[in-house]
Formats: C-alpha cells, structure tokens, sequence
C-alpha cells in the first residue's frame, strides 16, 4: 500500500468520523439590554449545558463550537436550579429566554418579548420562518374546515422533511399531537423512530411521552372520512346516553362538540340552531356533544342560546379522545348508517353541505 493511498483511507476515516457533527456559531441579542453576564446553553431534549456564552449589554459575544447534532436549546443566566418533578425534570431560572434551534453555520439571535428568540441565518431557522409564515397565512386566508386541513398538510410537510433531527422531532410532539390524525402521526413517528431513533433514545422523558402518544393513537378507531361510527357511552345523574342513541338510526346526524366557556363554539350555534330548524324535518338530526365541561355550565349555555337540539354532556375528554378531537368546535357529519361523510364544518359550509344533500 503506497503512502498516497495510506493518506486516502486516513482522510475518508476522517470524514466518518465527523459525519453528523454540526460546527455551529452563535451570535445576536437577546433581546435584554440590561443583562451582562454568563448565560448557559441549555439542551432541553437531553437536559444538559453543552456550553456557556458571555452577555454584554443583552449582546451575545459570537460563540463558536461542535456538537453532535442538531440542538433544541434555551439560554439560561447561571443561577438556575435544578428541580425534579415525577414527570420531566425542569430548572428555574431568574433569566431564560428560548427556544433556539442550533445548527451547521453562523445561528443569528433576536430576542423578542415575553422571553422568545427569532433566528435565522442556517437552513432550520429558514425552515422555522417559512413554518411561522405559512400558519399566518392559514388563518389570514382559509376559513372554517379548510383551516384544520391546511395547518395539518402545513405540519405533517415539514416533519416529513425533517424526521432525522429535532426540529422534527419537536414538532410532532407539539403541533402534531395537537393537529395530526392518528394515522399521520403513527406514520411521522415510526419514520422518526427509524431515522432518529437513536437520538430519541437518549431523551428518556420525551422518548416516554412520544411512546405514551403512539399507544394512545393506535388505540384510538378510524373515525375518518369514510369510517364507519365510534359508539360511546356517557353516564349523567343516573342516565346512561350513547352516541348511538342518535347516530347509525336511519337519520343524517350532524354532531358538534362544543363547551360553554369556548367562544368560538358559542359563534357557531346560531349555524347549528339554523341547520337544525330547515332540515330537521327532510331526515337531519343534530346532536351537541359537551366537552371538557361543567355540566351544569353546559345546562346553563343552553338555556341561554336557547339550543333547541339534543345534548350529550359530561362527556368530559372521552368523546374528543375517541374521535381525535383537541381542538373546539368540531362538527362530524354521519350518514343515516353512521359513515362519516364530513368532517370540520363550520358557518356557511354547514348549509352547503347540508343543501346539496337534499338537493335544495
């Protein structure tokens, strides 16, 4: 073997080697001009400090370093304490301000107020900004159903395109338990699992909750368009209600989950109260199913909007579990045999549907 071909493999072990690694520069401000000091960077995935920067005057003087990948960090003054919880260990700290995802090349820091961080200058942080910017857009743009469907193709594109590091992986602990159905969650987690699976088992806590998470979606039932219905069972005062009472009864059925104290819902039910009046006798019925509620708070929203339709309440959280709902309002519209044919209704959309139904 020549000493070229010694000098190759060397420089090909090398690179390796160093595959992963991020070199990464940090720099800006953290938006507290009265800050001097050392502050901390702070891992929240793997708890730990992986380094330590000096504040002037709320600047950060620019910090450079390696890590072995992709870092979701806070910044955190050096008096922090640590303290254990059952669940997942936290630290107080006088000052802290976050989050910030740390990757390859120079990470500028703009500190905003309420403690939050806006980055740029690496390719997560364009992710970050091009994400933020397209949620904006959803709610400026879209309206009723078309914006649960848009924020969910919004979040499952860009966790698709970043199920190998933390950014990713955050996600869909967040935004996407919140939004995802089960089967594009089931379907996120199993490709993080196996392109960043050796990460998530360095989390101990996030690696338990994002377990936690997947049993409870693959327990849950299809309740798609298309599916047919989940039954469910509510007790209240000594009498037992099914969704089935009502629904898969040889009536169109047009449910909405709704509590008291959410405004939205309260907008919504003049829709509802309208829909029920024009097609109750043409072969609709609709059924309020209370969430998250006080019964007697239920009672009282309904005597004041004068809801006219029946009312499953003290249904709690088992309803919304059952059908994948963690957001109010919520309409599912069943077919007389109980398919699901909508879903996520809302104002004019409810009539529109409801008129090409029966042909008005």
């Amino acid at each position: 073997m020549n000493k070229k071909t010694v000098i190759t493999l060397l420089l090909a072990l090398v690179s390796m080697t160093g595959r992963g690694q991020i070199s990464y520069r940090l720099e800006g401000n953290i938006g507290k001009p009265d800050f001097t000091g050392a502050m901390e960077i702070w891992d929240v995935m793997k708890f730990m400090s992986i380094d330590t920067i000096e504040v002037v005057n709320g600047i950060i003087v620019p910090k450079e370093g390696i890590l072995p990948e992709m870092a979701m960090c806070v910044l955190d003054d050096t008096t922090q304490v640590l303290v254990q919880t059952d669940s997942v260990p936290y630290r107080e700290s006088k000052i802290s301000v976050g989050y910030l995802f740390i990757d390859n090349g120079t990470t500028h820091v703009m500190g905003l107020k309420d403690n939050w961080l806006q980055q740029s200058g690496t390719p997560v942080s364009d992710e970050i900004a091009r994400f933020n910017q397209r949620m904006e857009e959803i709610q400026e743009n879209y309206s009723g159903a078309e914006v649960k469907r848009a924020i969910q193709e919004n979040i499952y594109s860009v966790i698709s395109r970043h199920t190998g590091d933390v950014y990713g992986l955050n996600l869909l602990t967040n935004e996407g338990r919140w939004y995802l159905n089960s089967a594009k969650w089931i379907e996120l987690y199993d490709r993080l699992m196996q392109d960043n699976g050796e990460y998530i088992s360095k989390t101990p806590y996030v690696a338990k909750d994002l377990k936690h998470t997947y049993e409870k979606m693959k327990a849950q039932p299809v309740t798609d368009v298309g599916s047919m219905f989940a039954d469910f069972a509510v007790e209240y005062e000594g009498k037992t209600t099914r969704l089935s009472n009502y629904v898969g009864s040889g009536q169109y059925v047009l449910v909405d989950f709704w509590a008291s104290w959410c405004g939205p819902c309260r907008k919504e039910i003049p829709s509802l109260i309208a829909a029920y009046n024009k097609y109750k006798d043409k072969g609709l019925n609709v059924v309020g199913i209370a969430a998250w509620d006080k019964p007697e708070d239920t009672l009282e929203a309904i005597k004041e909007d004068e809801i006219p339709y029946p009312q499953i309440i003290n249904t709690q959280k088992i309803a919304a579990e059952i059908y994948g709902i963690n957001a109010i309002p919520e309409t599912i519209l069943f077919a007389p045999d109980g398919i699901i044919i909508a879903r996520g209704l809302r104002g004019e959309e409810i009539d529109n549907k409801l008129q090409e139904i029966f042909h008005e």
